[in-house]
């Protein structure tokens, strides 16, 4: 899209950014930001430049992503900002080439969620610290990040013609703000004036800030924020009104149904928006990504879809990423119509408090939102000579120019096109390009559970003081004497193994006999439950009581987003108990991680390991393994095309829980859980695009499937050979760390596929079992048809000849019959 005229697109000249009620001030002009976030750590780096250009094809001036600190100082003063993932130099000059602003928002507390909320590790050992808070060490320590991202992101200011158009402080600091009372407030007010500090040619913005902080530009995050917009200029009568998250989609926790949102219903949220008076919007997420590595939050998955107008993989959602185009291009287009006018008074337009007019310009020269809110109902309105009837939970755009009689409908986010309609019924889809691996290229080897201990305590350890979130394991192991209360007949004397206040995930095994795996909920502390294995119940009546009880607890991701997160805690925190009698003290072992789960240079070797053999892997289930897979890299090769390079995943329906790494590049963590069938939850049962939506009570998808079956391959993590080269052989080694049981040689590489249907795939037909009968059928008549059409041509031409003189054609029965 080119930038409306005398307005500065990037990348350029130096140009300058101020603010004022009607936008962001670019170069003296007030901008209209149609903005898309896009996280860098969460596409791989050959991704960046083709989402930037779908993004800005999609209507998007403005990218927006967040810093994420524990990415970018894993250990305190140890930087990285230019390998990867981490590579954000690189990110802004994408931007900057595909002709973007940037909102940069720094925080460095970002949600997201994101392990920890972005915050490293490192930053809870700090003498006296509480995070977020007027607390002298997490000031000095935040203070001490930003300024090192200023200083990175320096040549990519205004001032150098580089992208960024404006710097976050905080996030969402008005949802806590209250909580820490007198210190919330003077924390608060620390943020804006630390921004002021450094002196930027940018503003800065405090997203989700409810209470006034000078120096910041207050923003909101929502499904629909343009009830806040009244109340935001009557606080802020000389700053812009910008929606810094649009929630388009929502994230995904293991075990849920896919979130969706229609698309009439963001169309319509963000239409009002800007009726309202709003100047900047920002999709939260444009493209959301992959959670690669161990970066999601306490039961995110790996996917981090979003249901994103551009994939997981890459490409675009086509419903949702046309019928917003066409309101982005229109919003754009009519840009100075919406900046330089001031918000108008709405005008009522039907009897019901439901239809109004917000115009922008003049009598006879004005771009305006005519808007519908009753979400059962349509109503007719007539507006300017225009009659119209307005879709329920609608609005409808039009345009009148000076040359114009009456206004024209340029758009209405309830009314989808033919191609829209036909893009919702072929939507995005996997298709499998290896149905199985072989099992010649598979090699294994078991987990040893032994190990040398790091910590031997009198109870057990809280985990994360011991593995410093380095890995998401740590084994508790304890010898016990089996309590007279397991061999009891009594009832009451249960004979369970009970974990109090444990999480997230933990798995028992007595006497390294595997007993079972149970996990909590989100990131709430719970319960677990374990029965005695019967043979260790036959050896306490052998007298051979003592019995050694092995608990692997495992986070999932750390809390994004709660207070006090410097204290939290994961593992066996409540008090443990064997069929009834208190065992929490004692003498307990703890050694974290899993033998290999860094992939160190001797694992990689395989030579060593087992040929795999699924009939040998029956005999021994529950036990967790390496699996090394070498895949098929001529095959990879083979879906390369010219238009769209080929999206690879993997499909590990097979499988159980684990990781996956690709060549030494961890992709994540999989777990197969199901999600609950649309009969056992409401939200799956019902999706309108009319009404207030929310993705805990509607328009839940693939109910009762996996939640996530496939796993995203990333092309530029594989090596492949060249192009003309066959003779180059390549490898790459998929490495599968098992956790219960699976099936390796079922795993799969499935190729992601979205094209949008220009028009309606042919259907091929099933030939009817009748077919003779009807083709009969069909001569016969198509013959009758004939002779009548015969007949009355011949009647109509003997009439004509008998009108214009011509001698009577004479008929008769005999020359019929010949």
């Amino acid at each position: 899209m080119s930038a409306v005229a005398g307005q500065r697109a990037v990348p350029g000249d130096p140009y300058t950014v101020g603010q004022s009620p009607r936008g962001l001030v670019i170069d003296g002009q007030p901008r209209v930001l149609t903005t898309g976030a896009i996280h860098y750590p969460r596409s791989a780096p050959a991704m960046w430049d083709s989402l930037m250009k779908k993004a800005k094809l999609g209507g998007l001036n403005t990218i927006d992503t967040y810093v994420f600190w524990n990415m970018h100082e894993p250990s305190k003063g140890d930087y990285d900002f230019y390998t990867d993932r981490a590579n954000l130099p690189l990110f802004l000059q994408t931007a900057r080439e595909n002709g973007l602003f940037v909102v940069l928002r720094v925080g460095p507390y970002v949600c997201a969620e994101w392990n920890y909320g972005g915050f490293p590790q490192w930053l809870r050992h700090e003498p006296d610290i509480v995070f977020r808070t007027y607390s002298a060490p997490f000031m000095r320590e935040m203070r001490r990040f930003i300024a090192k991202v200023v200083d990175v992101t320096k040549p990519y200011m205004p001032e150098h013609g580089g992208p960024i158009i404006a710097m976050q402080i905080e996030n969402e600091y008005g949802d806590h703000q209250r909580d820490f009372g007198h210190n919330g407030d003077l924390f608060a007010d620390w943020c804006g004036q630390t921004a002021q500090q450094f002196n930027l040619s940018v503003p800065w913005i405090m997203c989700q800030q409810y209470y006034r902080v000078d120096g910041v530009i207050p923003t909101v995050n929502g499904f629909y924020c343009d009830q806040k917009l009244d109340k935001f200029r009557r606080d802020n009568p000389e700053l812009p009104a910008m929606w810094t998250e649009m929630w388009p989609g929502w994230f995904q926790r293991w075990g849920e149904a896919a979130p969706h949102r229609p698309i009439e219903d963001i169309a319509y949220a963000v239409a009002k928006w800007f009726a309202r008076g709003g100047t900047s919007v920002s999709y939260y997420m444009y493209h959301g990504g992959t959670n690669f590595g161990r970066t999601s939050g306490p039961f995110i998955m790996t996917s981090y879809d979003y249901d994103g107008f551009i994939d997981e993989y890459g490409l675009e959602n086509w419903p949702k990423y046309l019928h917003l185009q066409a309101l982005h291009r229109l919003l754009l287009e009519h840009e100075q119509f919406i900046t330089g006018n001031d918000v108008p008074k709405s005008i009522k337009l039907a009897d019901s408090d439901a239809a109004a007019a917000y115009v922008y310009g003049t009598d006879s020269d004005y771009f305006a939102f005519l808007i519908n809110s009753d979400s059962s109902n349509s109503i007719k309105i007539k507006f300017d000579g225009l009659k119209q009837q307005l879709p329920p939970w609608s609005v409808t755009l039009v345009r009148r120019s000076k040359q114009d009689k009456q206004p024209n409908v340029l758009y209405n986010t309830a009314q989808l096109s033919k191609l829209i309609k036909r893009a919702q019924r072929h939507p995005a889809r996997f298709e499998t390009i290896s149905s199985g691996l072989s099992t010649d290229n598979i090699r294994w080897q078991p987990l040893s559970q032994a190990g040398v201990p790091t910590i031997t305590a009198k109870r057990p350890v809280e985990q994360i003081s011991v593995t410093d979130d380095k890995t998401d394991y740590l084994w508790y192991r304890t010898n016990v004497s089996l309590p007279a209360e397991c061999g009891s007949l009594d009832a009451a004397h249960a004979k369970t193994l009970v974990l109090h206040d444990a999480g997230d995930v933990a798995t028992v095994y007595f006497n390294g006999e595997f007993v079972g795996m149970q996990h909590g909920q989100q990131d709430r502390l719970a319960t677990f439950t374990f029965a005695v294995p019967p043979s260790t119940l036959r050896l306490g009546k052998e007298n051979n009581t003592e019995v050694e009880i092995s608990i692997l607890s495992q986070t999932l991701g750390m809390a994004h987003n709660q207070r006090n997160m410097e204290s939290y805690s994961r593992g066996l925190l409540g008090a443990i108990t064997l069929c009834g009698r208190d065992i929490t003290k004692g003498k307990w072992e703890m050694q974290p991680g899993l033998e290999g789960e860094h992939l160190p240079a001797h694992l990689q070797d395989t030579h060593a390991w087992e040929r795999y053999d699924p009939e040998q892997q029956l005999a021994r289930p529950q036990q967790m393994r390496w699996y090394a897979i070498e895949l098929d890299s001529q095959m990879l090769a083979e879906q390369a095309s010219d238009d769209e390079p080929a999206r690879y995943a993997i499909d590990m329906a097979s499988m159980s829980k684990g990781h996956i790494w690709i060549n030494g590049v961890h992709l994540g963590r999989y777990w197969l859980r199901r999600a609950p069938a649309a009969s056992d939850y409401a939200p799956c049962r019902k999706c309108t695009y009319n009404g207030a939506f929310h993705p805990d009570r509607m328009c839940r998808q693939h109910c009762g499937e996996l939640s996530q079956r496939y796993y995203h391959l990333p092309r530029s993590y594989l090596r492949l050979p060249k192009s003309g080269d066959g003779s180059a052989r390549v490898h790459n080694m998929l490495y599968v760390l098992e956790e219960l049981d699976g099936h390796p040689e079922h795993i799969s590489i499935a190729q992601r596929i979205s094209k949008l249907p220009l028009q309606e795939p042919e259907q091929p037909r099933e030939r009817p079992r009748c077919s003779w009968l009807l083709g009969t059928l069909a001569t016969v008549c198509g013959a009758a048809v004939l002779v009548g059409a015969g007949t009355l041509l011949f009647k109509a031409l003997k009439q004509w000849r008998e009108r214009r003189g011509y001698s009577r054609i004479h008929t008769d029965d005999s020359s019929l019959a010949e």
